[in-house]
């Protein structure tokens, strides 16, 4: 609510009609009227693909955790298929590559052995330099190889996490496309049907819990400071003789004037602050758009 006017003109004294519904007869009990209103909530899809069911309709009471809805998931499962395939190649390849190692391990270990008895009998005149050499080199080789082998171990290993790790996010995608009710609540709109295809972030339905009801009233700044968050107060339906209590939960730190910053003393008496104010239905009897009077 954004009055656009600069002065107490005609439309300040309507608003202050507005707000000023009733007053008691010792002054310090004010009525402010508003209207009953709900904080919705717009489940939206988690995955992509064609909606393959959406059976509930506007006005029907769901259960938190229900099935509301469900995306097709072949391509996913496909998908997931080939995953597994995909697994099933790494499994065999990092078998492989530890064959490699373990033949490459007793390589150098021989390799080794013989560099070791060479240069032992290298001394007595059994071997030459050149045979020296020549083992010394592949001892080399063989260790360099060995290296080798383990970092393209490490590679397969690394492949495998990360296949791994797209195979859970598969596996969530699978389960995002059950679409459930996150509360106890109502449909109220229903934007989608069966058949429609479905990005992520595309909005399905929207829900309620209407067994808690606000509504949101516009206080003048000079009764500000008499109200604070966790204050209960009086709410009369009409047509409803016995009053409810409400509770305030939020109090606008910001007024609703235009414009904010030019302020006289008349326009200083048009600010108003919104004020919201929750109020139990457990039974069910108010609904949304209904007026309200709240006495503070």
């Amino acid at each position: 609510m954004k009055p656009a006017f600069t002065g107490l003109s005609t439309s300040g004294l309507l608003l202050s009609a507005l707000l000023f519904v009733s007053c008691s007869a010792n002054g310090k009990q004010f009525a402010y009227t508003g209207q009953l209103d709900v904080d919705p909530i717009t489940i939206s899809s988690q995955t992509t693909g064609l909606i393959e069911s959406l059976p509930v309709r506007e006005g029907d009471r769901v259960q938190k955790g229900e099935t509301i809805g469900q995306i097709n998931t072949d391509r996913l499962v496909a998908q997931r298929q080939q995953q597994v395939a995909q697994l099933a190649e790494l499994d065999v390849k990092r078998g492989a590559a530890q064959a490699q190692i373990t033949q490459a391990e007793a390589q150098l270990s021989l390799a080794t052995q013989t560099l070791s008895k060479t240069e032992k009998v290298l001394a007595q005149g059994g071997a030459t330099r050149q045979q020296r050499d020549e083992l010394s080199t592949q001892v080399l080789v063989d260790q360099a190889n060995l290296v080798a082998l383990h970092s393209n171990f490490k590679l397969v290993a690394a492949q495998e996490d990360e296949l791994r790790a797209g195979m859970d996010l598969t596996d969530i995608a699978i389960r995002d496309a059950r679409v459930l009710s996150p509360l106890n609540g109502v449909v109220l709109n229903k934007y989608h049907f069966a058949g429609e295809l479905a990005a992520v972030g595309t909005p399905l339905v929207e829900l309620a819990d209407l067994s808690v009801m606000t509504v949101e009233i516009y206080l003048p700044l000079a009764r500000l400071s008499s109200i604070k968050a966790g204050e209960p107060v009086s709410i009369t339906v009409p047509g409803d003789s016995k009053p409810r209590t409400g509770i305030i939960y939020w109090i606008s730190s910001e007024s609703e004037f235009t414009p904010k910053t030019i302020l006289t003393q008349e326009t200083r008496t048009t600010l108003v602050y919104g004020v919201k104010i929750r109020v139990s239905n457990s039974d069910g009897a108010l609904k949304i758009g209904m007026p309200v009077d709240v006495r503070l």
